[in-house]
């Protein structure tokens, strides 16, 4: 660390090199917070935390919707004070036990800003809630009650209500603003009981298009990150499908966990019966920031890595084996998360498996880099959604199904200054050692002029 500081300060890296270094040691020393940036214990009421979003304008507000159907704001950027240091955690100041803190007692804790009641709005569980990503006035709801809302932040109500007559399992915007505002896009797909995909156009509020392809239900949903045309969905029928809403048939692509290589089965495969991506429900999905890679996730304990650019259709399963330790067997959608992609040279993949602990991959290989465990008394509930706080930063949010949202960032072990003991012998304002060096440099000095 002191050397990367030296070359820093000196100029030998940029600022850029500088954050991308230190980024990549986060994801070795993650811890779950305590004390303050956290979130108040118990703050959903042992009701399960479905969904989180948090705005990527300024990474301040977070949302929050619960299966007992309500919805929170929190503003991350303020804490409340709750009550002063305990002993126990004042001795871990600097040799830290992580499991002797008091994780049940924080000092101060996020501010929730604004709540809306269970069934006040919602009369079933929230199941997906996404902000509008363009400003923090507008966000969107989806729930079991068979709805998708669209909200004023300022006033915290819905102004239009969508009505899927099924139940809603996930929601994703795709927000295109361009220049030429005919070629703006404000759409919102909708993965529901049904084996289609409902499109929702927030500038019509209606209805503007059905992708109909699935056998049985569609669990999760997930624009392209680059072309607001292309649409990535899986189903209860272990398929992932790949769509372009341009074309009259929508379907561009299905992804075949046999295709291995750009000679096996290179041929078209949207006519056949049946293909598999996994070996049951595919409730994970997650486009890399380029969109040339996606991640998924099935109830067949696999999580798959999709090569969507070196070969024609179908795309290339790159066969990265992340371990025996995935557990999925909930056909819930989980949250796939992957670190942001310019805060560190490997990229990392955030997975939360059955038995409750957090496992961070490296993606190039699936090697495991850390195990998460949560602390404190109620450590046994399993992860429902995710969130990153921002590029550079390392920590995340991650909501659990008993009402908890839990707070992981990179903790590094701090020196106790009152250990540290000065040597006069080396301390540069004793008399006797400036004397000794003022010396050493005339002497230096006069050899010099003699020279000369």
């Amino acid at each position: 660390m002191q050397s990367l500081l030296l070359d820093r300060a000196i100029g030998s890296i940029s600022a850029l090199e500088f954050a991308t270094t230190l980024s990549e040691t986060f994801y070795g020393i993650l811890h779950q917070t305590v004390k303050s940036d956290v979130f108040p214990p118990n703050c959903h009421r042992n009701a399960s935390v479905n969904s989180l979003s948090v705005e990527k304008n300024e990474y301040r507000y977070l949302l929050s919707g619960c299966a007992d159907s309500s919805i929170k704001l929190w503003d991350l950027k303020d804490q409340d004070s709750k009550e002063v240091e305990n002993e126990v955690d004042a001795k871990q100041n600097y040799k830290r036990n992580y499991d002797a803190y008091d994780y049940d007692n924080p000092q101060s804790t996020f501010s929730n800003i604004a709540t809306i009641p269970r069934k006040s709005v919602h009369m079933f569980g929230i199941s997906s809630i996404q902000w509008w990503p363009y400003d923090t006035g507008m966000f969107v709801s989806g729930s079991f009650d068979h709805t998708v809302k669209v909200w004023d932040t300022n006033e915290m109500t819905p102004v239009h209500t969508f009505d899927m007559l099924n139940r809603v399992y996930s929601i994703d915007i795709c927000g295109n603003d361009t220049a030429n505002k005919f070629l703006s896009t404000a759409l919102v797909a909708v993965g529901s009981d049904q084996p289609f995909i409902r499109l929702l156009d927030l500038r019509s509020a209606s209805s503007a298009h059905t992708l109909q392809g699935h056998r049985g239900k569609t669990l999760c949903v997930k624009w392209h990150p680059q072309n607001p045309n292309l649409l990535a969905s899986g189903g209860f029928d272990g398929e992932v499908k790949v769509w372009d809403i341009r074309r009259s048939k929508s379907c561009l692509c299905r992804l075949d966990m046999l295709k291995t290589n750009n000679t096996s089965l290179n041929t078209d495969n949207l006519t056949k019966t049946s293909v598999k991506a996994h070996l049951g429900p595919v409730n994970g999905i997650e486009w890399d920031e380029t969109g040339t890679t996606l991640y998924t996730a099935g109830n067949d304990d696999k999580v798959r890595v999709w090569d969507m650019i070196s070969s024609l259709a179908p795309p290339i399963n790159k066969l990265i084996n992340f371990g025996p330790l995935t557990r999925n067997k909930y056909p819930q959608c989980i949250p796939l998360l992957l670190n942001p992609r310019s805060e560190s040279e490997l990229q990392y993949l955030l997975f939360p498996s059955d038995n409750g602990d957090l496992f961070i991959f490296r993606t190039i290989d699936g090697k495991m880099v850390s195990r998460l465990s949560r602390k404190g008394t109620k450590n046994v509930g399993r992860t429902t959604s995710m969130v990153n706080a921002g590029p550079f930063t390392g920590t995340y949010y991650c909501g659990t199904i008993d009402g908890e949202i839990i707070s992981w960032s990179p903790q590094w072990d701090q020196p106790n200054l009152e250990d540290i003991v000065e040597d006069e012998s080396f301390s540069a304002f004793n008399p006797e050692k400036q004397n000794r060096l003022a010396q050493e440099a005339k002497d230096i000095i006069a050899a010099d002029s003699l020279i000369y």
